[in-house]
């Protein structure tokens, strides 16, 4: 996932030739590899020769990876033109989205488990800024190549959620961590995962993406 996305931002240093070798071996790894075709998911983990591993580890589900990658392998597919590829990123990510949205509580899920036993992740039902920031990247860059009405619709519910329960309206900044309900769980704004990045550079992302 993280490769898609640095081999386009170091292509200045990499150089074109280099990166255009690398890509499709990237895109195979999320799309072919991870990605689950019975089912529209894409897991975290595999065994070696890709097959599923019925366990903990080979169960488990991280909706904000998924929808992230999706992101990234959009940006791909833009460069190399391949239309079939957005559209299959597009249906992955709203598969994602349909199978990790808490129906009951709003939100992304941190973790579930593929086929929908307790996941081992304690943390598993909190939603994190990351997960929903990233969702909101993906949906504008899906809406923009392809105008597909879902992509707004889950734009509009992921920003008002997202804008609602994550922002600190009285002193600013963004909360992290809320737990299933949608509340404040832990109340720091900064720490080794929740930097200067996720919420700069999605914000920029959308402004981009949809000016």
């Amino acid at each position: 996932m993280i490769l898609c996305n640095l081999a386009l931002e170091l292509e200045h240093i990499l150089g074109k030739e280099h990166v255009d070798a690398f890509i499709p071996q990237v895109i195979h790894e999320v799309m072919e590899v991870f990605y689950q075709p019975d089912t529209g998911l894409i897991l975290e983990n595999v065994y070696e020769d890709g097959s599923f591993c019925d366990s903990f580890e080979g169960r488990v589900l991280n909706p904000g990876h998924t929808i992230e990658a999706m992101w990234f392998i959009m940006d791909l597919a833009v460069r190399t033109n391949d239309k079939a590829l957005i559209n299959k990123a597009i249906t992955i990510m709203l598969r994602t989205l349909e199978f990790g949205w808490d129906k009951e509580h709003s939100g992304i899920f941190y973790f579930l488990d593929y086929h929908g036993h307790p996941p081992q992740q304690l943390e598993w039902d909190q939603k994190l800024w990351w997960v929903h920031v990233e969702a909101l990247v993906a949906l504008a860059k899906a809406y923009r190549l392809t105008a597909n009405e879902a992509c707004a619709k889950w734009f509009d519910t992921i920003h008002n959620y997202t804008w609602k329960h994550f922002r600190d309206n009285e002193h600013g900044e963004w909360f992290g961590y809320l737990n299933r309900r949608g509340e404040v769980l832990l109340p720091l704004k900064g720490g080794k995962w929740k930097g200067c990045f996720h919420i700069p550079r999605s914000l920029y992302q959308v402004w981009k993406t949809l000016s």
